[in-house]
């Protein structure tokens, strides 16, 4: 099985399929198996949020204005592969646990007319970038706002990263990662969520389990 994982990871290299990875790095401290994760997300107002977000134009602002509510619920169904999770409210803060922040700080939906005629090509292709940061919240500090976050704070921060994705080269029929004529937020978050939660998790894909005892000599 692992070995058909693998064959399809290297098809989609080559066929450009489309997904999220960790660009940089910052803190990684080694911290592992949390008792509880709470999410809180937010966009900043000079975030670049772009494309072809929603139906029409005048949904824009909408779409943008539910961005970090829309990343925290696919944020949320990852996490809790690893721990209980919740979403924070605005006037809600943890005290045990993990906080795991993320800043939307560039949402580009892409063109669906552009994916339509030259998606294989490339063009019309959707992206994201988001900044997360993880802290350990027992009397540490904890960020109440996306200006707050870019300060850094000097908390108890045990992983911080940059995560990058998008629909990449894949074409107007879209992919199982990908939204082909439709609207890739969902998709991108969705994406850039799942690699956050393999980027903290210990062999997410079980590849280091047997199902039978074997040694190699």
């Amino acid at each position: 099985m692992k070995y058909t994982l693998l064959a399809l990871s290297a098809a989609c290299v080559f066929s450009g399929c489309a997904g999220a990875k960790i660009a940089h790095t910052d803190v990684a401290t080694g911290a592992y198996n949390p008792k509880a994760i709470y999410i809180r997300s937010y966009i900043a107002e000079d975030a670049k949020f772009k494309g072809h977000h929603g139906d029409s134009i005048g949904e824009h602002p909408i779409r943008r204005s539910l961005a970090p509510v829309a990343f925290s619920k696919a944020l949320k169904e990852e996490m809790e592969k690893m721990a209980p999770a919740m979403v924070l409210d605005n006037d809600e803060s943890p005290t045990s646990g993990w906080l795991v922040e993320s800043n939307l700080e560039y949402v580009h939906a892409g063109s669906q007319t552009l994916r339509a005629l030259f998606g294989p090509l490339g063009l019309g292709h959707s992206c994201v970038k988001i900044h997360v940061r993880i802290t350990d919240v027992n009397g540490h500090h904890i960020a109440t706002s996306d200006k707050d976050m870019s300060k850094g704070g000097s908390g108890n921060v045990i992983y911080e990263f940059d995560v990058s994705g998008g629909s990449s080269i894949s074409g107007p029929v879209g992919t199982t990662y990908t939204p082909g004529l439709g609207n890739p937020e969902e998709f991108d978050y969705k994406n850039a969520a799942e690699r956050i939660y393999y980027a903290l998790s210990i062999d997410p894909q079980r590849f280091g389990n047997r199902t039978t005892a074997t040694i190699n000599y």
